[in-house]
């Protein structure tokens, strides 16, 4: 396989970073029972949260710049969006029935369809990404008009947003309602656009100085999560989620894209081929190009090894040993499943691969 040169490759690494996350922020789950593994627990999930706003940031970055044609646009999406979303709906209501025996009724297709079953609370993620696709068009236009300055000023809306939930702004239900308008569109928004200035703007400072920027920022995000999912879920041992739009996840989110986008092998030996040119730059593209599919297949497929198939019983088991391998069995299998999909013409179509 050769990487086109139209290819932007750390995006795909990017992207391909955030799959890896989501799967593993699932999967931490299961694994936390008593302390020891709910404090290893802790500490993984305050760095897979951020799986799901690299999805939004590496979608920005490519979308909100463009010029769209809005009839072209939503049919491209949905073609590459709510057709494997279609096809995914139907495979987990078949599945549900078949092998959890779930009844097939009016109210049981509403809940898998809009997320709210247990068997795909996933889905939430693929709303939010049609919600905003139906944005795109006019905030590309927005953007494009008003260029760096446009961008800075949503940004600043964002930044300000995530201080207010991370003090508990929010908490308050009657406040949240008070600004639901702005609340409801700025926390997935906020990343696409993000992604977007980040990807687009030429900062001033050298590649080196930008990439150990993105890993300081990075690591101030982290230990900031950590601090915030651990101090929460004391009593119990539940992993205590911390939301999306606090300023510790956008900081940490920031972080890693600004590392990535900067990050050089040159950095470390001018002899290094790019990574483009190697082996393991194809295959982040290969396992970049099955994210969206592996998003779909690797929970239904969580669900029923731990449940039902030979993953059972595992979460009692010692997590620094049993977590890495149901991560390398879980990721492995997802991968293939979808990689053989997009070879079958019937089933391309839920593979989500362009």
């Amino acid at each position: 396989m050769k990487i086109s040169p139209n290819r932007i490759l750390y995006l795909d690494e990017v992207r391909s970073l955030a799959i890896i996350l989501v799967v593993l922020g699932h999967l931490i789950r299961m694994f936390s029972h008593d302390f020891q593994s709910w404090q290893v627990g802790s500490v993984v999930f305050s760095l897979t949260r951020i799986g799901v706003p690299l999805f939004f940031t590496v979608s920005g970055a490519l979308l909100l710049t463009r010029k769209h044609d809005i009839k072209q646009f939503l049919e491209k999406r949905f073609k590459r969006v709510f057709l494997p979303f279609a096809f995914w709906i139907i495979v987990y209501m078949i599945l549900g029935v078949l092998i959890w025996h779930y009844q097939f009724t009016l109210q049981y297709a509403y809940e898998i369809t809009f997320g709210i079953h247990p068997l795909c609370e996933l889905f939430w993620f693929i709303w939010s990404l049609i919600g905003v696709y139906l944005l795109i068009p006019v905030l590309s236009s927005f953007i494009r008009e008003y260029g760096d300055f446009g961008s800075r000023y949503l940004i600043i809306i964002t930044i300000i947003l995530s201080l207010l939930v991370a003090v508990g702004f929010f908490n308050d239900q009657h406040i949240k309602h008070d600004f639901r308008v702005i609340f409801n569109f700025f926390p997935v928004l906020g990343y696409f656009i993000l992604g977007s200035y980040i990807h687009n703007h030429e900062f001033k400072l050298s590649n080196n100085k930008m990439f150990f920027l993105g890993v300081l920022m990075f690591i101030i995000g982290i230990t900031g999560h950590f601090l915030k999912i651990y101090y929460k879920g004391l009593g119990g041992f539940s992993l205590a989620p911390v939301d999306l739009f606090d300023i510790f996840v956008v900081m940490e989110t920031m972080g890693i894209f600004i590392a990535f986008k900067y990050a050089d092998v040159k950095m470390i030996s001018d002899r290094i081929k790019p990574l483009k040119e190697q082996t393991l730059g194809k295959i982040i593209v290969t396992f970049s190009s099955c994210s969206f599919g592996i998003y779909f297949s690797h929970y239904i497929l969580l669900l029923y090894l731990a449940e039902k198939g030979f993953m059972h019983g595992w979460r009692y088991k010692n997590i620094f040993v049993y977590f890495p391998i149901s991560a390398v069995i879980l990721i492995g299998m997802s991968w293939a499943l979808i990689y053989v999909m997009s070879k079958i013409p019937v089933l391309k179509i839920g593979s989500g691969v362009k």
